[in-house]
Protein backbone atom coordinates (compact mmCIF):
# COMPACT_ATOMS: atom_id res chain seq x y z
CA UNK A 1 0.00 0.00 0.00
CA UNK A 2 1.40 3.35 -1.02
CA UNK A 3 1.46 6.00 1.66
CA UNK A 4 0.79 9.56 0.56
CA UNK A 5 3.58 11.67 2.00
CA UNK A 6 2.71 14.83 0.10
CA UNK A 7 2.50 17.99 2.17
CA UNK A 8 -0.90 19.60 2.74
CA UNK A 9 -2.19 22.04 0.16
CA UNK A 10 -0.81 25.56 0.45
CA UNK A 11 -3.52 28.09 1.16
CA UNK A 12 -2.63 31.46 -0.30
CA UNK A 13 -4.03 34.85 0.43
CA UNK A 14 -6.39 36.08 -2.28
CA UNK A 15 -4.77 36.61 -5.66
CA UNK A 16 -6.54 39.93 -6.23
CA UNK A 17 -4.61 41.44 -3.32
CA UNK A 18 -1.59 41.58 -5.62
CA UNK A 19 -3.61 43.51 -8.19
CA UNK A 20 -4.89 45.80 -5.44
CA UNK A 21 -1.31 46.41 -4.32
CA UNK A 22 -0.14 47.24 -7.85
CA UNK A 23 -3.09 49.52 -8.63
CA UNK A 24 -2.90 51.27 -5.26
CA UNK A 25 0.84 51.80 -5.59
CA UNK A 26 0.35 53.52 -8.97
CA UNK A 27 -2.62 55.56 -7.74
CA UNK A 28 -0.73 56.48 -4.59
CA UNK A 29 2.14 57.96 -6.61
CA UNK A 30 -0.31 59.87 -8.83
CA UNK A 31 -2.28 61.10 -5.80
CA UNK A 32 0.83 62.38 -4.07
CA UNK A 33 1.82 64.29 -7.20
CA UNK A 34 -1.67 65.78 -7.73
CA UNK A 35 -2.18 66.79 -4.10
CA UNK A 36 1.31 68.33 -3.96
CA UNK A 37 0.64 70.28 -7.15
CA UNK A 38 -2.75 71.57 -5.93
CA UNK A 39 -1.30 72.39 -2.53
CA UNK A 40 1.41 74.54 -4.08
CA UNK A 41 -1.15 76.26 -6.32
CA UNK A 42 -3.39 77.33 -3.43
CA UNK A 43 -2.51 80.42 -1.42
CA UNK A 44 -5.45 80.52 0.98
CA UNK A 45 -5.42 78.36 4.08
CA UNK A 46 -9.04 77.06 3.81
CA UNK A 47 -8.21 75.41 0.50
CA UNK A 48 -5.04 74.04 2.00
CA UNK A 49 -6.97 72.69 4.99
CA UNK A 50 -9.39 71.01 2.63
CA UNK A 51 -6.50 69.54 0.66
CA UNK A 52 -5.04 68.27 3.93
CA UNK A 53 -8.25 66.35 4.66
CA UNK A 54 -8.63 65.00 1.13
CA UNK A 55 -4.89 64.33 0.97
CA UNK A 56 -5.15 62.10 4.05
CA UNK A 57 -7.83 60.14 2.21
CA UNK A 58 -6.03 59.65 -1.09
CA UNK A 59 -2.48 59.38 0.27
CA UNK A 60 -2.38 58.10 3.85
CA UNK A 61 -5.18 55.52 3.71
CA UNK A 62 -3.86 53.72 0.60
CA UNK A 63 -0.38 53.79 2.12
CA UNK A 64 -1.67 52.20 5.33
CA UNK A 65 -3.62 49.65 3.30
CA UNK A 66 -0.47 48.72 1.34
CA UNK A 67 1.40 48.33 4.64
CA UNK A 68 -1.37 46.04 5.93
CA UNK A 69 -1.51 44.18 2.62
CA UNK A 70 2.18 43.37 2.25
CA UNK A 71 2.28 40.30 4.54
CA UNK A 72 -0.83 38.89 2.88
CA UNK A 73 0.67 38.79 -0.59
CA UNK A 74 3.86 37.10 0.61
CA UNK A 75 2.59 34.36 2.97
CA UNK A 76 1.14 30.88 2.52
CA UNK A 77 -0.59 28.63 5.06
CA UNK A 78 -0.64 24.85 5.47
CA UNK A 79 -2.83 22.81 7.82
CA UNK A 80 -0.94 19.88 9.34
CA UNK A 81 -2.36 17.30 11.81
CA UNK A 82 -0.38 18.84 14.68
CA UNK A 83 -0.01 22.50 13.68
CA UNK A 84 -0.78 25.29 11.27
CA UNK A 85 2.28 26.50 9.38
CA UNK A 86 2.53 30.06 8.09
CA UNK A 87 5.43 30.74 5.73
CA UNK A 88 6.95 33.38 3.50
CA UNK A 89 10.12 33.40 1.43
CA UNK A 90 12.33 34.03 4.48
CA UNK A 91 10.58 32.79 7.63
CA UNK A 92 7.98 30.32 8.87
CA UNK A 93 5.83 30.18 12.00
CA UNK A 94 4.15 27.12 13.51
CA UNK A 95 0.90 27.41 15.40
CA UNK A 96 1.02 24.31 17.59
CA UNK A 97 -2.49 23.07 18.41
CA UNK A 98 -1.33 22.05 21.89
CA UNK A 99 -0.28 25.62 22.62
CA UNK A 100 -3.64 27.17 21.74
CA UNK A 101 -5.29 28.55 24.85
CA UNK A 102 -8.50 29.79 23.27
CA UNK A 103 -10.25 29.75 19.88
CA UNK A 104 -12.79 32.50 19.24
CA UNK A 105 -14.75 33.87 16.29
CA UNK A 106 -15.28 37.53 17.24
CA UNK A 107 -16.90 38.80 14.02
CA UNK A 108 -17.44 38.14 10.31
CA UNK A 109 -15.05 35.44 9.07
CA UNK A 110 -12.29 36.07 11.60
CA UNK A 111 -10.77 33.25 13.64
CA UNK A 112 -8.76 34.41 16.63
CA UNK A 113 -6.21 32.02 18.11
CA UNK A 114 -4.85 33.03 21.51
CA UNK A 115 -1.68 31.14 22.40
CA UNK A 116 -0.44 30.22 25.86
CA UNK A 117 2.58 32.50 25.45
CA UNK A 118 0.27 35.50 24.94
CA UNK A 119 0.64 35.74 21.16
CA UNK A 120 -2.51 36.15 19.08
CA UNK A 121 -3.08 35.01 15.51
CA UNK A 122 -5.88 36.35 13.29
CA UNK A 123 -7.09 34.35 10.28
CA UNK A 124 -9.94 35.27 7.97
CA UNK A 125 -11.52 34.68 4.56
CA UNK A 126 -8.73 36.74 3.03
CA UNK A 127 -7.11 33.28 2.93
CA UNK A 128 -8.39 30.91 0.25
CA UNK A 129 -10.47 28.01 1.56
CA UNK A 130 -10.38 29.29 5.13
CA UNK A 131 -12.78 26.47 6.11
CA UNK A 132 -9.85 24.01 5.82
CA UNK A 133 -8.22 25.76 8.76
CA UNK A 134 -11.47 25.67 10.75
CA UNK A 135 -11.88 21.95 10.05
CA UNK A 136 -8.26 21.31 11.10
CA UNK A 137 -8.85 23.15 14.36
CA UNK A 138 -12.03 21.16 14.97
CA UNK A 139 -10.19 17.86 14.59
CA UNK A 140 -7.27 18.91 16.78
CA UNK A 141 -9.16 20.92 19.42
CA UNK A 142 -12.75 19.58 19.52
CA UNK A 143 -13.18 20.68 23.13
CA UNK A 144 -12.97 24.34 22.04
CA UNK A 145 -15.58 24.10 19.25
CA UNK A 146 -18.57 24.28 21.66
CA UNK A 147 -20.39 21.47 19.91
CA UNK A 148 -21.15 20.45 16.32
CA UNK A 149 -23.85 23.08 15.86
CA UNK A 150 -21.45 25.94 16.54
CA UNK A 151 -18.76 24.36 14.37
CA UNK A 152 -21.12 23.77 11.44
CA UNK A 153 -22.75 27.20 11.69
CA UNK A 154 -19.41 29.00 11.46
CA UNK A 155 -18.17 26.61 8.76
CA UNK A 156 -21.12 27.65 6.58
CA UNK A 157 -20.30 31.29 7.27
CA UNK A 158 -16.69 30.68 6.20
CA UNK A 159 -17.84 29.07 2.95
CA UNK A 160 -20.11 32.05 2.31
CA UNK A 161 -17.28 34.50 2.86
CA UNK A 162 -14.92 32.36 0.79
CA UNK A 163 -17.31 32.60 -2.17
CA UNK A 164 -17.81 36.32 -1.53
CA UNK A 165 -14.06 36.94 -1.60
CA UNK A 166 -13.71 34.81 -4.73
CA UNK A 167 -16.30 36.94 -6.52
CA UNK A 168 -14.15 40.00 -5.87
CA UNK A 169 -11.74 38.58 -8.44
CA UNK A 170 -14.49 39.24 -10.99
CA UNK A 171 -14.12 42.98 -10.42
CA UNK A 172 -13.58 43.74 -14.13
CA UNK A 173 -15.26 40.61 -15.44
CA UNK A 174 -17.94 42.68 -17.19
CA UNK A 175 -15.56 45.02 -18.94
CA UNK A 176 -18.00 47.30 -20.78
CA UNK A 177 -20.32 47.67 -17.80
CA UNK A 178 -17.42 48.23 -15.40
CA UNK A 179 -15.85 50.78 -17.74
CA UNK A 180 -19.15 52.69 -17.85
CA UNK A 181 -19.54 52.42 -14.08
CA UNK A 182 -16.04 53.54 -13.09
CA UNK A 183 -14.91 55.76 -15.95
CA UNK A 184 -17.73 56.95 -18.21
CA UNK A 185 -20.34 57.80 -15.56
CA UNK A 186 -18.01 59.88 -13.33
CA UNK A 187 -16.64 61.69 -16.40
CA UNK A 188 -20.13 62.50 -17.68
CA UNK A 189 -21.21 63.64 -14.21
CA UNK A 190 -18.20 65.96 -13.91
CA UNK A 191 -18.89 67.44 -17.35
CA UNK A 192 -22.59 67.99 -16.57
CA UNK A 193 -21.82 69.35 -13.11
CA UNK A 194 -19.35 71.85 -14.54
CA UNK A 195 -21.81 73.02 -17.21
CA UNK A 196 -24.75 73.29 -14.81
CA UNK A 197 -22.97 74.82 -11.84
CA UNK A 198 -20.85 77.33 -13.75
CA UNK A 199 -24.03 78.79 -15.24
CA UNK A 200 -24.93 80.07 -11.77
CA UNK A 201 -21.68 79.98 -9.77
CA UNK A 202 -18.27 81.53 -10.36
CA UNK A 203 -15.48 78.94 -10.13
CA UNK A 204 -12.29 80.82 -9.28
CA UNK A 205 -10.17 77.69 -8.71
CA UNK A 206 -10.96 75.08 -11.35
CA UNK A 207 -8.27 72.57 -10.22
CA UNK A 208 -9.72 72.51 -6.71
CA UNK A 209 -13.26 72.33 -8.12
CA UNK A 210 -12.50 69.24 -10.23
CA UNK A 211 -10.51 67.72 -7.38
CA UNK A 212 -13.62 67.88 -5.19
CA UNK A 213 -15.75 66.39 -7.96
CA UNK A 214 -13.35 63.49 -8.42
CA UNK A 215 -13.38 62.78 -4.68
CA UNK A 216 -17.19 62.84 -4.54
CA UNK A 217 -17.46 60.59 -7.62
CA UNK A 218 -14.88 58.16 -6.24
CA UNK A 219 -16.52 58.01 -2.83
CA UNK A 220 -19.99 57.49 -4.36
CA UNK A 221 -18.84 54.74 -6.73
CA UNK A 222 -16.88 52.83 -4.08
CA UNK A 223 -19.71 53.09 -1.55
CA UNK A 224 -22.32 51.97 -4.06
CA UNK A 225 -20.20 49.00 -5.18
CA UNK A 226 -19.61 47.96 -1.56
CA UNK A 227 -23.26 48.28 -0.53
CA UNK A 228 -24.58 46.30 -3.51
CA UNK A 229 -21.97 43.57 -3.02
CA UNK A 230 -23.11 43.16 0.60
CA UNK A 231 -26.79 43.16 -0.42
CA UNK A 232 -26.13 40.44 -3.01
CA UNK A 233 -24.07 38.42 -0.53
CA UNK A 234 -26.59 38.52 2.32
CA UNK A 235 -29.86 38.23 0.43
CA UNK A 236 -28.89 36.10 -2.57
CA UNK A 237 -25.58 34.23 -2.51
CA UNK A 238 -25.46 33.31 1.19
CA UNK A 239 -28.92 31.77 1.04
CA UNK A 240 -27.87 29.77 -2.01
CA UNK A 241 -24.84 28.39 -0.12
CA UNK A 242 -27.08 27.22 2.75
CA UNK A 243 -29.47 25.49 0.35
CA UNK A 244 -26.64 23.82 -1.54
CA UNK A 245 -24.96 22.50 1.63
CA UNK A 246 -28.28 21.06 2.79
CA UNK A 247 -28.33 19.02 -0.41
CA UNK A 248 -24.58 18.30 -0.08
CA UNK A 249 -23.84 20.34 -3.20
CA UNK A 250 -20.32 21.78 -2.89
CA UNK A 251 -19.85 23.02 -6.45
CA UNK A 252 -20.68 26.66 -7.14
CA UNK A 253 -22.98 27.58 -10.00
CA UNK A 254 -20.54 30.11 -11.48
CA UNK A 255 -22.75 30.96 -14.48
CA UNK A 256 -25.69 31.81 -12.26
CA UNK A 257 -23.54 33.89 -9.91
CA UNK A 258 -22.08 35.75 -12.89
CA UNK A 259 -25.58 36.53 -14.21
CA UNK A 260 -26.74 37.84 -10.82
CA UNK A 261 -23.58 39.88 -10.36
CA UNK A 262 -23.97 41.48 -13.77
CA UNK A 263 -27.53 42.56 -12.93
CA UNK A 264 -26.37 43.97 -9.61
CA UNK A 265 -23.87 46.13 -11.49
CA UNK A 266 -26.75 47.64 -13.46
CA UNK A 267 -28.37 48.51 -10.15
CA UNK A 268 -25.05 49.93 -8.97
CA UNK A 269 -24.89 52.08 -12.11
CA UNK A 270 -28.41 53.41 -11.51
CA UNK A 271 -27.63 54.07 -7.84
CA UNK A 272 -24.44 55.97 -8.65
CA UNK A 273 -26.19 58.05 -11.31
CA UNK A 274 -28.99 58.94 -8.87
CA UNK A 275 -26.61 59.86 -6.04
CA UNK A 276 -24.38 61.94 -8.30
CA UNK A 277 -27.42 63.72 -9.76
CA UNK A 278 -28.55 64.49 -6.21
CA UNK A 279 -25.07 65.80 -5.42
CA UNK A 280 -25.22 68.20 -8.38
CA UNK A 281 -28.80 69.21 -7.60
CA UNK A 282 -27.90 70.07 -4.00
CA UNK A 283 -24.49 71.56 -4.92
CA UNK A 284 -22.87 69.39 -2.25
CA UNK A 285 -19.45 69.68 -3.87
CA UNK A 286 -19.61 73.47 -3.47
CA UNK A 287 -19.49 73.29 0.32
CA UNK A 288 -16.30 73.08 2.34
CA UNK A 289 -15.25 73.49 5.95
CA UNK A 290 -12.67 75.58 7.74
CA UNK A 291 -11.44 75.82 11.32
CA UNK A 292 -10.70 79.14 12.96
CA UNK A 293 -7.20 79.63 14.30
CA UNK A 294 -8.08 82.65 16.43
CA UNK A 295 -11.20 84.01 18.13
CA UNK A 296 -13.10 86.95 16.59
CA UNK A 297 -15.22 88.41 19.36
CA UNK A 298 -16.73 90.99 16.99
CA UNK A 299 -18.50 88.18 15.12
CA UNK A 300 -18.95 85.89 18.12
CA UNK A 301 -16.54 83.29 16.71
CA UNK A 302 -14.11 81.32 18.87
CA UNK A 303 -10.76 79.71 18.12
CA UNK A 304 -10.98 76.09 16.99
CA UNK A 305 -14.58 76.46 15.82
CA UNK A 306 -15.38 74.51 12.63
CA UNK A 307 -17.42 76.49 10.12
CA UNK A 308 -19.28 75.43 7.01
CA UNK A 309 -18.39 77.51 3.95
CA UNK A 310 -20.84 77.86 1.07
CA UNK A 311 -18.56 78.64 -1.88
CA UNK A 312 -21.50 79.52 -4.12
CA UNK A 313 -21.67 82.89 -2.37
CA UNK A 314 -18.54 84.47 -3.82
CA UNK A 315 -20.00 87.04 -6.21
CA UNK A 316 -22.34 90.03 -6.42
CA UNK A 317 -24.47 89.96 -9.57
CA UNK A 318 -25.11 86.21 -9.74
CA UNK A 319 -27.57 83.54 -8.65
CA UNK A 320 -26.13 83.46 -5.11
CA UNK A 321 -25.05 87.03 -4.33
CA UNK A 322 -23.46 88.18 -1.11
CA UNK A 323 -25.33 90.86 0.86
CA UNK A 324 -24.51 93.48 3.45
CA UNK A 325 -23.86 91.89 6.83
CA UNK A 326 -22.87 88.44 5.50
CA UNK A 327 -19.88 86.79 7.12
CA UNK A 328 -17.40 85.95 4.38
CA UNK A 329 -14.23 83.91 4.09
CA UNK A 330 -11.67 85.55 1.84
CA UNK A 331 -7.99 85.78 0.95
CA UNK A 332 -5.75 83.59 3.08
CA UNK A 333 -8.50 82.29 5.31
CA UNK A 334 -9.57 85.60 6.84
CA UNK A 335 -13.10 86.17 8.13
CA UNK A 336 -14.92 89.45 7.57
CA UNK A 337 -18.37 90.97 7.31
CA UNK A 338 -19.66 92.53 4.10
CA UNK A 339 -19.79 96.28 4.55
CA UNK A 340 -20.50 97.61 1.08
CA UNK A 341 -20.92 96.32 -2.48
CA UNK A 342 -19.50 97.76 -5.74
CA UNK A 343 -20.62 101.36 -6.35
CA UNK A 344 -21.78 101.93 -2.79
CA UNK A 345 -20.40 104.72 -0.61
CA UNK A 346 -18.76 104.00 2.73
CA UNK A 347 -17.70 106.52 5.33
CA UNK A 348 -15.32 106.36 8.25
CA UNK A 349 -16.92 108.56 10.91
CA UNK A 350 -14.28 108.18 13.63
CA UNK A 351 -10.98 106.47 14.16
CA UNK A 352 -11.59 102.73 14.34
CA UNK A 353 -15.35 103.23 13.79
CA UNK A 354 -17.10 102.45 10.52
CA UNK A 355 -20.51 103.50 9.34
CA UNK A 356 -22.44 104.87 6.42
CA UNK A 357 -22.83 108.45 7.58
CA UNK A 358 -22.02 111.10 4.94
CA UNK A 359 -20.74 113.43 7.67
CA UNK A 360 -17.32 111.85 8.02
CA UNK A 361 -13.65 112.45 7.57
CA UNK A 362 -13.30 109.87 4.80
CA UNK A 363 -15.82 109.01 2.11
CA UNK A 364 -15.02 106.20 -0.33
CA UNK A 365 -16.91 104.68 -3.23
CA UNK A 366 -16.30 100.95 -3.61
CA UNK A 367 -14.83 100.36 -7.10
CA UNK A 368 -16.48 97.99 -9.54
CA UNK A 369 -15.28 94.40 -9.09
CA UNK A 370 -14.52 95.04 -5.42
CA UNK A 371 -16.28 94.81 -2.07
CA UNK A 372 -15.66 96.51 1.27
CA UNK A 373 -15.29 94.29 4.29
CA UNK A 374 -15.13 94.82 8.04
CA UNK A 375 -12.51 92.43 9.37
CA UNK A 376 -13.28 92.54 13.06
CA UNK A 377 -9.70 93.52 13.91
CA UNK A 378 -10.34 96.80 15.61
CA UNK A 379 -13.12 97.65 13.13
CA UNK A 380 -10.58 97.63 10.29
CA UNK A 381 -11.99 98.10 6.81
CA UNK A 382 -10.51 96.53 3.68
CA UNK A 383 -11.48 96.72 0.02
CA UNK A 384 -10.73 93.54 -1.91
CA UNK A 385 -11.37 92.09 -5.33
CA UNK A 386 -14.49 89.96 -5.63
CA UNK A 387 -12.35 87.15 -7.01
CA UNK A 388 -10.65 86.94 -3.60
CA UNK A 389 -13.90 85.84 -1.98
CA UNK A 390 -14.03 82.17 -1.04
CA UNK A 391 -17.54 81.75 0.32
CA UNK A 392 -20.17 82.62 2.87
CA UNK A 393 -20.07 81.21 6.40
CA UNK A 394 -23.26 79.25 6.97
CA UNK A 395 -23.03 78.79 10.75
CA UNK A 396 -21.64 80.79 13.64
Amino acid sequence: MEINKAEPRKLNYRFYYKWYALILAVLWIISVAVVAYLFLQQDSSPQKEELYSFGSFVVLLPALYLWWLHPKITRTIQVFPNAIKISNSHYSWDIDYNQIEKISTPFLSYICLKMRDGQTWWLSASIERIEYIWEGLAKACPEQMNGFATFEEFRIKLVQYDHHEKRKEWFFRHRVLDFINWIVLPSVVMFIAFKVQTSEVYIYSKPLYFFRLVMYALFTTITSAFVWSIIMKVFVFDKQVVENLKDDIKIRDVSKEDFILQRSKFLQLITCAALMALMIKMDLNLFSITKLKASIEQFNLRAGQTLLVDTRYNCVECAHPINDGDLILFGKGSVAQVLALPGEVIAQTQANSLGRSIASDTITTVPQGHVALKTGKGQEMVIIKISDLIGKLKNK
